[in-house]
């Protein structure tokens, strides 16, 4: 059962969307409110964000090609750009503030919504570890590295110690 409070909001929708969220609720396995919240939920803690922050949506196939076309040494920039810059500013419009727990909730939205992999995150004592798996191959694996250890740097300014392989990587900081 949830801990967060709830109330009631009545409002009416499109009857073929009503149809379609009553059929992906049913595929999921879940309510029809249950689905309606996560709709809800994703639009309220990054969707809103990313439409001011002009984010675009591209393909993980699309995004992958990308990757291939360039150089390790042009991936490595690229990630090194992105990291520095959009990270930070998102954290600090989203929390008002850097702290470890809010880099750690970015790094978590970040593989929650941006479809480049799957995530799991576990602390032990000071030390946290995200792995991620992606189908993003080599030069996807090269890019989430550089892309996550620049952030860590650049917002907490902590050294990071990572594994990587074709399709995953292993990200290890002290918090």
């Amino acid at each position: 059962m949830s801990s967060k409070k709830t109330s009631t909001f009545t409002f009416r929708i499109d009857k073929e969307y009503e149809k379609t969220l009553r059929e992906e609720a049913k595929a999921r396995k879940i309510t029809v409110n249950t689905l309606a919240n996560q709709i809800f939920g994703g639009y309220a803690e990054w969707n809103r964000y990313m439409e001011k922050f002009g984010i675009i949506v591209l393909s993980r196939e699309a995004f992958k090609n990308i990757l291939e076309s360039l150089d390790e040494k042009n991936i490595l920039n690229l990630a090194i750009d992105i990291a520095e810059k959009a990270p930070k500013e998102f954290i600090l419009f989203k929390w008002k503030g850097i702290s470890s727990d809010n880099v750690i909730k970015f790094i978590e939205m970040y593989f929650d919504h941006c479809g480049y992999g799957t995530h799991d995150k576990a602390r032990t004592g000071d030390d946290i570890t995200f792995s991620v798996r992606h189908e993003l191959g080599k030069k996807g694996s090269i890019f989430l590295k550089a892309f996550l250890e620049t952030l860590i740097r650049s917002t907490l300014d902590k050294s990071c110690n990572t594994t990587v392989t074709n399709n995953s990587l292993v990200l290890r900081f002290q918090e």
